[in-house]
């Protein structure tokens, strides 16, 4: 017979053991300065990622358990403030130790495992695509779900069944896009962006990256040679150089005239003074001996609002470049640039190389007047720097003004 513990307070929000001198209460996300005062030994925070503002509640959070422990669980949210933390975590900048639970570690998640109530009540194609026999699944497994298999085999030593197969397929025709969040397979695609996402395909590879700020030590000589004999694209979004705000980016792009493709080899972002971007950025475009260009480079800078002193800046550094205006509403070059950027990305006309680019492309997405715009908290300095350097490339000819 399970005895019952003496309780000073027993409600549903807490419960008080006077003999322990020991306690449990229940916070709501809502309680912004919840935690905060008292001395705990173990916290738990569930779909943190859902929280309003998750860092003011683990700031209480964690001076409440200071000498306790911490634990931090939840679905995926986009690319918010709890990827940040998973990404600081991963990399070893964090106290927290990241630890991932992909949806086929619990065998529920399997067809086999539903009862006859329950797939009688699902649709008809659902059914009968559970009925296909294990044989005849295998058979028909696609591309994707062959390297899904292979992976998982590879990293957790574990053969996924076709009766998992088959509740993946009626998942993700019942969830679409939002399968890979609500049922993480990996720590990349489970951070999908919530909202209508812009940019929903960005294919990454960072070993399209060239150093250009240390061109002269850059491998061969052959290479460099190869490479100062090519036309580049390149786009500046400039910003006020004030720390905490917008930053200044510079991103340069190879492209293929014959076969359109392209890749973003080299990218300079800070939240400097603008004087001190324009030297840093000289010196990649400027040889410092001879005072010629590195490289043949058709740049574009957008004028808009700060953009003039960028303008202007060029023009007194003696940079070749095309003055660019932005501009928003119907028949603006907004739409336009975010439009073919979206394409580039998704067709893989363009490569990316940055992971950092790769994210604040994802934090953009359709308010609801259609108008693309980073989410709350994110930037889009990377995403108009690689716009423009885009529209350069799509020009005619180079278009350039020479001070």
């Amino acid at each position: 017979m399970a005895i019952k513990p003496a309780l000073s307070i027993d409600s549903k929000s807490e419960m008080r053991f006077p003999k322990r001198d020991s306690y449990y209460f229940i916070g709501t996300a809502g309680q912004k300065a919840f935690g905060r005062g008292d001395t705990v030994s173990r916290a738990h925070l569930s779909e943190a990622a859902f929280y309003a503002d998750l860092e003011k509640i683990l700031a209480g959070i964690s001076e409440a358990a200071e000498y306790g422990q911490i634990d931090i669980e939840s679905t995926p949210n986009g690319r918010d403030k709890f990827y940040d933390m998973w990404n600081k975590a991963k990399s070893g900048k964090s106290p927290y130790t990241p630890i991932f639970i992909p949806w086929f570690i619990d065998l529920e998640y399997s067809a086999d495992s539903m009862t006859e109530k329950e797939i009688n009540g699902l649709s008809v194609s659902v059914r009968k695509m559970f009925a296909v026999p294990n044989d005849e699944m295998i058979a028909s497994y696609t591309k994707e779900e062959k390297l899904l298999i292979a992976n998982v085999m590879e990293e957790y030593k574990k053969e996924l069944t076709p009766g998992q197969i088959k509740w993946r397929r009626y998942k993700i025709w019942d969830k679409g896009d939002l399968f890979w969040q609500e049922y993480p397979e990996d720590d990349v695609s489970c951070f999908l962006q919530s909202g209508r996402s812009v940019f929903k395909k960005i294919t990454t590879d960072a070993t399209k990256k060239i150093p250009l700020d240390d061109f002269d030590n850059w491998s061969t000589k052959e290479e460099r040679a190869k490479l100062k004999g090519k036309l580049l694209y390149a786009g500046i979004d400039g910003a006020e150089g004030v720390a905490g705000g917008d930053s200044h980016c510079f991103a340069i792009i190879d492209a293929d005239l014959e076969t359109g493709s392209s890749a973003v080899i080299y990218e300079y972002t800070s939240d400097e003074p603008l004087d001190v971007f324009w030297e840093k950025t000289k010196d990649v475009i400027i040889d410092k001996v001879t005072g010629e260009p590195r490289f043949m480079l058709n740049l574009g800078i957008e004028k808009n609002g700060i953009g003039a002193a960028h303008t202007k800046k060029a023009q007194d550094l003696r940079i070749a470049h095309t003055p660019w205006w932005t501009s928003g509403g119907v028949g603006g070059t907004r739409p336009i640039m975010i439009s073919e950027l979206e394409e580039a990305y998704r067709k893989e006309t363009l490569i990316e190389s940055y992971l950092e680019a790769e994210d604040e492309a994802r934090g953009m997405v359709y308010m609801t007047n259609n108008r693309p715009e980073h989410q709350t908290g994110k930037h889009d300095d990377r995403v108009f720097a690689r716009a423009i350097a885009l529209q350069m490339f799509k020009q005619p000819r180079p278009r350039v003004t020479w001070l």
